[in-house]
């Protein structure tokens, strides 16, 4: 045989091998996983719960590291130094593709991440204590207007989805004097709204524990159907303001993440969220399945955060 071609036949074989190698080999060690929101909340128990199931699918531990403030996107930043041999890497909320947006971030959502996938979407409510006056959003709307008395709301941070809907509503409701709390996370919010040190605050289902013991009364869900944990709880278009918030929060690395880490996760992400255990836990929490593999998921992000540009230029300068 030429000596070209068995040269050549050997170096293909040995990249084969050593590809082969590579995929057989991920992982070797534990795996970070980056949830970009406080300990506690809705976001955090769902991070816990993936790592858990998906670590013993893996072979190897998942550890979870919180990263708070930034609204969210400080697991995205950090993908930016991150090795990309795929043994950390974050959790995406969609404030990942706002930011950029509104004040500029240090990373680029269509360079600078390797998507993976999804599995739920978040639901969202506004709350306030049980010993508030309001019972209908209608009432804390009048409350507003007539300037009773002064209504300050929680979010998990600037320009989140709950920040933003609160927002339109003001605008759609013509309240104009609300004032905006950004916390670290749900789980600062609801000890705010405990304390009543807010009014209200528009939060995931980590408040459902709360509403259930009686300590929180839901207005309105911001979904665009009534939520299977709170059916008789209704959607702010139900109550004349067209106003739907709903969000998936995905995975992902950093740019040039190996090639059979990216392939061994997203077949975890699939198989994790095919499990019933999974499915059990979710549910329990109050998230939607949701599921997208890395091609749909990817195709997601990037649609959004082009999406959504325009719209939220305009809106920096309104939302207070």
């Amino acid at each position: 045989m030429n000596k070209a071609i068995t040269a050549s036949l050997t170096a293909l074989g040995l990249l084969m091998a050593t590809t082969l190698a590579s995929a057989q080999s991920y992982p070797t060690r534990p795996i970070k996983l980056i949830v970009p929101y406080s300990a506690g909340g809705v976001t955090d128990q769902y991070g816990r719960a993936f790592a858990d199931i998906a670590g013993k699918k893996l072979g190897q531990a998942i550890t979870v590291e919180n990263k708070t403030g930034a609204n969210g996107t400080l697991g995205a930043v950090q993908m930016l130094n991150t090795d990309p041999a795929g043994y950390t890497f974050t959790m995406i909320p969609i404030g990942v593709f706002r930011m950029p947006h509104i004040n500029g971030a240090q990373y680029d959502p269509q360079k600078d991440l390797t998507y993976l996938g999804s599995m739920v979407g978040f639901n969202y409510y506004i709350v306030v204590n049980a010993s508030s006056p309001w019972k209908t959003i209608a009432e804390l709307v009048d409350y507003s207007k007539r300037k009773a008395g002064p209504i300050s709301y929680g979010s998990p941070g600037s320009y989140s989805s709950q920040h933003i809907a609160m927002a339109q509503l003001g605008e759609k409701a013509k309240v104009d004097d609300w004032t905006h709390i950004p916390f670290k996370g749900d789980a600062d919010a609801i000890s705010a709204l405990l304390g009543n040190h807010v009014q209200a605050i528009v939060s995931a289902s980590t408040v459902l524990p709360y509403v259930s013991s009686g300590k929180m009364r839901v207005l309105a869900s911001l979904g665009d159907k009534r939520t299977a944990e709170l059916p008789d709880v209704p959607t702010l278009q139900e109550q004349g303001y067209d106003v739907v918030h709903t969000s998936p929060v995905g995975f992902a690395g950093p740019k040039g993440m190996d090639p059979a880490a990216v392939k061994a996760l997203e077949t975890t992400i699939r198989d994790t969220y095919n499990d019933p255990e999974f499915q059990s836990a979710v549910r329990k929490m109050g998230l939607t399945p949701q599921y997208m593999d890395r091609a749909t998921y990817t195709d997601y992000a990037r649609g959004i955060f082009v999406g959504e540009r325009d719209a939220l230029k305009k809106m920096v300068s309104t939302v207070k």
